[in-house]
């Protein structure tokens, strides 16, 4: 079952800032996308991400979308705990009534909420997933994680969810080691969904894989995303996977949002000059 969301969103960012180094009053002014940089010219800091804001409702699909190193896999890996953001607040709706920021929560509290309310799917299947224990050894861990108790339900719960992302029962009880990359990335997000998390959040998932097996994964997280009413922040460069999956974009850019709105709307109309290359890119 579903964490539901108190609020009427699901997750809300304000002002997400990350950098790396010691940081000076030029950062900010000197890294941008008008600047065509990241890296601060004075001290050498790196501002991964700056002011990032927005609102995820409850069953959207959010995709954040950029060049590799826009910032887009710095949003998400803070929000998961990966890193400790700089600055800004991160409020989920389904955590203290939508109005606990958790970014600042104990490391303690950090733990349920991985455990609780967010889901991961990394970019490399093998950040996510232990490859050294079976399919379902690995789901197990989660519910686990999650404070259910009960053997028999856990496995029914794995086996449904490996059958459901077209893993072959057989396998079950086999490590992920032994897998194709596709079958790593389908193990990994029935891991993330498996206990009903209120946002899932995805890094580049199809990276890497060949375009028949990205085709049946996405096919798969539609089919998720629409049964379970999931709300996803999903992170890209392909603005194909945006296209298909997600109802609304942000587009980054040297670590800063230079553009957001409806996905048609972007890519039939986008009004930035780096948005327009990006989707010009795509219709050559």
């Amino acid at each position: 079952m579903n964490v539901a969301p108190a609020g009427p969103w699901a997750l809300r960012v304000v002002g997400l800032g990350k950098w790396f180094g010691p940081g000076c009053d030029a950062c900010l002014a000197e890294t941008g996308p008008e600047a065509g940089r990241s890296t601060c010219p004075r001290c050498g800091t790196v501002v991964a991400c700056a002011g990032v804001s927005f609102d995820l409702r409850p069953g959207g699909v959010l995709g954040i979308v950029g060049e590799s190193g826009s910032g887009k896999t710095t949003v998400l890996r803070c929000l998961n705990g990966d890193l400790t953001p700089s600055e800004g607040i991160a409020l989920l709706g389904s955590v203290g009534g939508g109005e606990r920021d958790i970014f600042t929560v104990s490391s303690q509290e950090r733990r349920q909420i991985r455990n609780f309310h967010l889901g991961m799917v990394y970019q490399s299947a093998r950040e996510g997933l232990n490859l050294r224990i079976s399919a379902g050894g690995n789901i197990a861990e989660r519910l686990l994680a999650a404070e259910w108790r009960e053997v028999a339900a856990i496995r029914r719960r794995a086996l449904t969810l490996l059958e459901r992302m077209e893993v072959p029962r057989s396998r079950m009880d086999q490590p992920p080691a032994t897998f194709s990359g596709g079958m790593q990335q389908r193990v990994q997000i029935a891991k993330a969904i498996a206990n009903g998390p209120s946002v899932v959040l995805l890094d580049e998932m199809t990276s890497g894989l060949d375009v028949s097996v990205q085709a049946g994964v996405l096919d798969l997280i539609q089919e998720i995303q629409r049964a379970e009413r999931m709300a996803m922040l999903v992170v890209s460069h392909d603005l194909g996977v945006v296209r298909l999956l997600c109802e609304r974009t942000i587009v980054m850019k040297n670590g800063r949002i230079v553009e957001a709105g409806l996905t048609d709307q972007i890519l039939e109309d986008p009004q930035h000059p780096y948005t327009q290359l990006l989707v010009s890119s795509i219709n050559a």
